[in-house]
């Protein structure tokens, strides 16, 4: 298992490695490109960069990048915008929006919006590009979507048995978190190191997992806490009922919040 010194990489060292050569059946996406692109189309929708983290594998044939927004952003968390690539036909191109979470440094993020995957074949030169585009100009709906399943989930308080059994749908049958992974949960819930100022909520639970889950491998990392995302946000109907209107004129849906999802854990997909 490669150290988890080798993971995080100067932007200058990842678009460095060599590209691959095309063939008939493979055409690659350099890294460069595609960091250019999506800070072009940061750029370009208004947005203030923060950071950009580069992480790698492999010796950079794979890649993952995290840009992060600063005016997008609430008390808790900033909008973050991810790809992640690889030259060595092992991973397709991904592209993810979901969030960055200020005081434990964990990230989420939402397979179902914004994000698009696409193998290195065909058109993905002539893809890639308008998506990211797409997705990049429509991150501010999605950064509002996952506030409003954040404070969902807040909202869900599970006892210890509830707790036991979605921790072991994730270790078992999801198989989203290893053994390890699944010690430090343990710890976390014993001991919590951050106060997310929601203790006993579903919430609570999926920081102490995005928390168990921050040293993944980078060809694991993005795939896996897409699925995570889905795996909780599933527990909950999201769908707004009702429009509110608040005092500042602010309109806010309200939530349906049926606990009895909870407790009925089948109704948690299997596979994602």
């Amino acid at each position: 298992m490669e150290e988890r010194a080798t993971y995080r990489v100067p932007e200058t060292e990842l678009f460095s490695v060599p590209l691959p050569m095309e063939t008939r059946t493979y055409k690659p996406v350099s890294h460069r490109k595609l960091a250019d692109i999506t800070l072009e189309a940061i750029h370009d929708a208004g947005f203030k960069l923060d950071k950009q983290i580069y992480s790698s594998a492999r010796e950079g044939n794979i890649a993952n990048a995290k840009y992060t927004i600063s005016d997008v952003a609430d008390s808790e968390m900033q909008l973050q915008i991810g790809w992640q690539n690889s030259y060595d036909k092992t991973l397709s191109l991904k592209f993810a929006v979901g969030v960055h979470i200020f005081i434990c440094a964990n990230g989420c993020v939402s397979g179902d919006l914004g994000a698009f995957k696409k193998k290195h074949m065909g058109d993905v030169t002539e893809f890639a590009p308008s998506k990211i585009v797409e997705s990049i100009i429509g991150a501010g709906d999605t950064f509002k979507t996952i506030q409003m399943q954040r404070d969902g989930l807040k909202e869900i308080e599970v006892d210890k048995k509830t707790r036991a059994e979605l921790i072991g749908r994730m270790f078992i049958e999801q198989e989203l978190i290893t053994s390890s992974q699944l010690n430090i949960i343990k710890q976390q819930l014993k001991r919590p190191e951050f106060d997310y100022e929601c203790a006993d909520s579903l919430w609570e639970l999926y920081n102490h997992t995005t928390y168990a889950m921050r040293e993944l491998h980078p060809n694991l990392w993005m795939n896996n806490h897409i699925k995570l995302h889905k795996f909780f946000t599933e527990t909950i109907d999201f769908t707004p009922t009702e429009i509110l209107l608040e005092p500042s004129g602010t309109i806010i849906p309200e939530l349906i919040v049926d606990p009895a999802q909870i407790s009925i854990l089948d109704q948690i997909p299997q596979n994602s």
